[in-house]
């Protein structure tokens, strides 16, 4: 009788051995699964548009547009940008899909002037994933070629200024089409000669509040020196050190209010090159 009862014992833990085990395995293989799903997801990866990013230094630019034309397997950018190049230098774009990262897309400048670019990306793949765009500095090099290829791709990975990125699962989808182009530079032109207006009267209103604290501290050193007559030698000294100091403060303001004056005629002379430019585009 015992005998039978250990025996069933033995089989009921042999039974509860067997399904922990089996359950062991079980959450294993999902454990090992789920990594492999979770490793198979990827973020959405695209750079915001019409926002400024300040490179440190480097320049400023904004995204205006990016359309994917799914017919055409092609990609449209319109970038405003500020301080990337300069006389010896000029702006370059490589484009290179998720999918493939060693597989360049030809690329495109279709339209360039000053600081807007429109760039083309062609056979750009159906499932893509993501496109990142390179922006590439590109110096005039007036010394020899170089062929070393190390040398090459270090240049290369140097020129680098910024990458930029479009995803697949929130890129605007619409048809591309050269009349678009100008159409589009045209538009980008209004909006910047728009925000360049703005920038002239904030830096106005910048001197009327310069001029209004200058005002307001030459009051006082008139209100200072008035009371010298009434001071004893020490505090006279005093409060000329404080008048002083004000007077300086003044001298600052005004040559701040300068600097200002010298930038919005900087300001106008670019809304001149701007609606030049739109002319030009509609004619």
């Amino acid at each position: 009788m015992k005998k039978n009862k250990r025996k069933k014992l033995a089989t009921q833990w042999s039974n509860v051995y067997v399904a922990v085990t089996l359950i062991f395995m079980l959450g294993f293989v999902f454990f090992l699964s789920s990594k492999v799903f979770l490793a198979d997801k990827v973020d959405v990866l695209s750079t915001e548009i019409n926002k400024e990013f300040n490179l440190n230094g480097r320049g400023k630019f904004t995204i205006k547009e990016w359309i994917y034309d799914e017919k055409d397997n092609e990609m449209q950018v319109t970038l405003i940008t500020a301080g990337m190049t300069n006389y010896l230098s000029d702006l370059d774009f490589k484009a290179v899909p998720r999918v493939n990262v060693k597989d360049e897309l030809p690329t495109k400048i279709v339209y360039s002037s000053n600081d807007i670019y429109i760039v083309k990306i062609s056979k750009v793949p159906k499932d893509f994933g993501q496109v990142a765009l390179r922006l590439v500095k590109d110096k005039m090099n007036f010394e020899e070629e170089v062929f070393d290829e190390a040398e090459l791709k270090k240049r290369e990975k140097d020129a680098i200024i910024t990458s930029i990125y479009a995803d697949q699962t929130v890129v605007d989808r619409n048809e591309i089409s050269e009349k678009d182009v100008e159409e589009y530079a045209v538009k980008v032109t209004d909006e910047m000669i728009q925000n360049t207006e703005k920038e002239i009267k904030d830096r106005q209103e910048e001197i009327e509040e310069n001029n209004l604290i200058a005002k307001k501290i030459n009051e006082e050193i008139n209100e200072q020196k008035g009371e010298l007559i009434y001071q004893t030698v020490d505090e006279q000294t005093v409060t000329n050190n404080q008048i002083y100091s004000m007077e300086k403060e003044i001298e600052s303001y005004n040559t701040e209010n300068e600097t200002i004056k010298i930038d919005i005629k900087s300001l106008k002379t670019k809304i001149e090159r701007l609606n030049q430019r739109k002319s030009d585009l509609q004619f």
